[in-house]
């Protein structure tokens, strides 16, 4: 657990097999709790991956789509129905990498559930960004370790 509230820029997870590159990270707090996003490229296919690390044990890995939803108690997507099942307001404390958020911006955020699936909306200032997922386990995940050599000029 501890390894997954500390990866760094360019350092390598498997996450179910697939390989991922950390290319960013954002803290955000909400009251006395908090929250990490690390910003992923899976190595094989360049795509953008989300993992959300929640210091409690829960681990979520998603990707954005291009959908406009907007926020209710119950939403549909690919045919399934999804329970509103947490929402609030929190803030980006500190981040690494290339973002497009800024240090004490704000979000409103909705989180959706269909068994283990997830819908996330996110409400930013300028724009609204959606994302589906799932949460994934633990011993799912494997951080790799970072080799000194590969930090060197």
């Amino acid at each position: 657990m501890k390894d997954l509230l500390n990866l760094e820029y360019n350092q390598e997870i498997i996450i179910e097999k697939n390989t991922y590159i950390i290319k960013a990270m954002l803290k955000f707090v909400e009251g006395s709790s908090y929250w990490l996003e690390y910003i992923l490229q899976e190595k094989q296919s360049l795509e953008t991956f989300y993992l959300d690390v929640e210091p409690i044990g829960k681990y979520a890995l998603h990707k954005m789509t291009n959908l406009v939803i907007y926020p209710q108690i119950q939403v549909s997507f690919e045919g399934e129905e999804y329970e509103l099942f947490q929402k609030g307001n929190a803030k980006i404390e500190t981040y690494y990498g290339y973002t497009d958020v800024g240090l004490k911006e704000n979000v409103e955020y909705f989180e959706y559930r269909h068994n283990d699936k997830l819908l996330t909306i996110e409400k930013w200032q300028d724009m609204t960004e959606v994302s589906c997922g799932k949460y994934v386990d633990k011993s799912k995940i494997k951080v790799k370790k970072i080799e000194e050599d590969n930090f060197r000029l």
